[in-house]
């Protein structure tokens, strides 16, 4: 895995973990971790505009969410993270 910031690597873990408990997440996060890079690009621009007039804290934190799991490799790393904590259990 490509060297990513201390900050942004236990957000990566925190959703991992949280697919381990939440099979929705879990679905997600596989489903964008096998989308090409338009299929991405076209999925966060829907994103942007789905969120872009909603403002409660859970619009805000699903939103957040999505932004940082369609950022970079960020849902491949999830799902590298995911694999190695279901695979050390």
């Amino acid at each position: 895995m490509e060297e990513i910031s201390e900050v942004l690597s236990e957000e990566l873990k925190i959703i991992a973990e949280a697919c381990i408990n939440d099979d929705r997440i879990l679905e997600i996060v596989t489903s964008i971790s096998k989308m090409s890079e338009l299929e991405r690009d076209n999925f966060k621009s829907k994103i942007t505009s789905y969120f872009m007039k909603r403002n409660s804290k859970e619009d805000m934190e699903a939103y957040k969410f999505y932004k940082l799991i369609l950022e970079n490799s960020n849902a491949h790393k999830v799902m590298e993270l995911y694999s190695k904590i279901v695979n050390s259990k």
